[in-house]
């Protein structure tokens, strides 16, 4: 743009309401694509928000696990223990006299 002014300058004479229309548009060129950087980031920031929010429920449905746990183990049976007969002689304590 100021390139454009500097080379018509030498052909013909720029007025000041030339360079000021000149300078006004320039600044409205940069508003607007400020303007259009700020809409496009907010609508990135909102897409991205959306797009969390639904990972987050999907995976609270599912809970990530894509292994299923084993089934927790049964307790076996307790051993039916055999009793043993008393193989300890006691011998009494006073011998029988006959």
């Amino acid at each position: 743009m100021v390139g454009m002014i500097a080379m018509s300058s030498c052909a013909r004479e720029v007025t000041q309401e030339e360079l000021i229309r000149d300078a006004v548009d320039l600044k409205m060129e940069q508003w607007k694509a400020a303007e259009v950087k700020r809409c496009s980031d907010e609508a990135f920031e909102k897409a991205e928000a959306y797009v969390d929010s639904l990972l987050v429920a999907i995976s609270l449905e599912t809970k990530l696990d894509t292994i299923p746990k084993p089934a927790k183990p049964e307790k076996p049976e307790k051993p039916v223990f055999k009793i043993k007969p008393d193989s300890v002689v006691v011998d009494p304590l006073i011998p029988n006299h006959q």
